[in-house]
């Protein structure tokens, strides 16, 4: 960072960045930028500003006791259940969130953003089954100048996660990136999971899905 001293406090497992404040700083920047938070990228020293220690601070603690963060095994998720750049669908008793956040990265090429999909069963008897198990994924993947791709494939994240009155919630998190080939910018997101009842080994009736709503991507904000 140079000339700037920061004092590390957090890593986010989700963007692989720190969180930091910064404690000393040349007085041309000093205004905008001392004492703030920054989510740092470690090896390309790119950063983002996350505004005021005590402002973060609070903002963060009221979103956690509100339920927009999740912890799991005692991690917090920076990924929000709710706000700009997430989206919710309930269908068949169960319900679909996703949500995007920016993620400055060591690829210089093009920018890198993670996303969180998470599933919860809020109604067995809207389900009508037991349980059911993910089958497929399919993405449509927005891009600037109105450009599309679409992706398709079996399970997330190599698995097959079973939602049950056991085991009612299922989240994963992973990646999706500017066109690496034609430089386009990742605008926004949506798709569908299929789920079959039952199990895929023992299917208790025909497949059904699961709709992840348009989601637009967080526009990064970086101070190179």
């Amino acid at each position: 960072m140079g000339q700037f001293k920061l004092l590390l406090f957090a890593w986010c497992h989700n963007s692989r960045n720190y969180l930091g404040i910064v404690v000393d700083c040349p007085s041309t920047h000093s205004s905008h930028i001392l004492h703030h938070v920054v989510q740092l990228q470690p090896q390309s020293y790119r950063f983002v500003d996350k505004g005021l220690f005590g402002d973060f601070f609070t903002t963060y603690v009221e979103d956690l006791v509100s339920g927009r963060y999740d912890v799991h095994n005692d991690i917090i998720s920076m990924l929000p259940n709710s706000g700009p750049h997430t989206g919710t669908s309930i269908s068949r008793g169960i319900r679909t969130t996703v949500s995007v956040m920016f993620c400055p990265d060591e690829t210089p090429a093009y920018r890198v953003y993670r996303y969180q999909i998470s599933f919860e069963v809020l109604d067995f008897a809207a389900l009508g089954f037991a349980s059911a198990q993910l089958k497929s994924r399919h993405w449509l993947i927005h891009y600037q100048d109105q450009q599309q791709t679409q992706s398709s494939g079996h399970g997330v994240v190599g698995e097959f996660p079973i939602l049950s009155e056991e085991s009612p919630y299922y989240r994963y998190c992973s990646r999706m990136t500017d066109d690496e080939l034609e430089g386009l910018m990742l605008v926004a997101l949506e798709g569908y999971f299929t789920m079959v009842p039952g199990t895929l080994e023992e299917p208790a009736g025909p497949d059904f899905t699961l709709a992840v709503p348009y989601t637009e991507v967080p526009i990064p904000m970086e101070i190179l």
